[in-house]
């Protein structure tokens, strides 16, 4: 059976905000396959925001809409700002960084095969972001925001939508 397409408003969606306990980061989740271990989401990142380094398990897209930012591990390949696509191969480590002087809050999609994992100094994972734990985090977010009534997500291998509040138990 065909399911029909999917369209999420980018300005109405709702904002996980402080991701990742970081007050510069603002998550909207757009898409969640588990059994196709992928997921999409638009973050938002403050002017001079540092991320935790990380690596991924299988290959990111990245379409910046705004702002300016860049991974430190690689100064000299240019800086992705607003109309930029950036491809990353699968095992690649990196640490984003805004720009000090993006001027305006950069704002990107990124689509994410595998998981990410998040490093301390020392290279050592010490959390894992992939498809199941994203949309627990972003549903758990939400309800402890008190937001009701949200628009429906495709989740699974299947594709089916589903609301995000009929998923806390996921």
């Amino acid at each position: 059976m065909i399911k029909e397409s999917f369209h999420a408003d980018l300005e109405t969606r709702p904002w996980a905000e402080h991701w990742a306990s970081d007050p510069g980061i603002r998550l909207q989740l757009l898409m969640a396959d588990i059994e196709g271990q992928r997921f999409a989401v638009r973050m938002q990142f403050e002017p001079g925001l540092l991320a935790i380094p990380h690596k991924h398990t299988g290959e990111v897209h990245a379409i910046t809409r705004a702002g300016k930012w860049s991974y430190l591990e690689y100064p000299h390949s240019p800086y992705n700002m607003a109309g930029s696509y950036l491809f990353e191969p699968p095992g690649t480590a990196h640490t984003l960084k805004v720009a000090d002087d993006a001027g305006e809050v950069t704002d990107v999609i990124f689509i994410i095969y595998g998981a990410m994992l998040h490093l301390d100094e020392g290279g050592n994972v010490v959390a894992v972001t992939d498809a199941h734990s994203v949309i627990s985090e972003y549903s758990a977010f939400l309800q402890t925001a008190g937001f009701s009534g949200i628009e429906k997500i495709p989740i699974g291998g299947q594709m089916n939508y589903r609301d995000v509040s009929d998923i806390a138990s996921f």
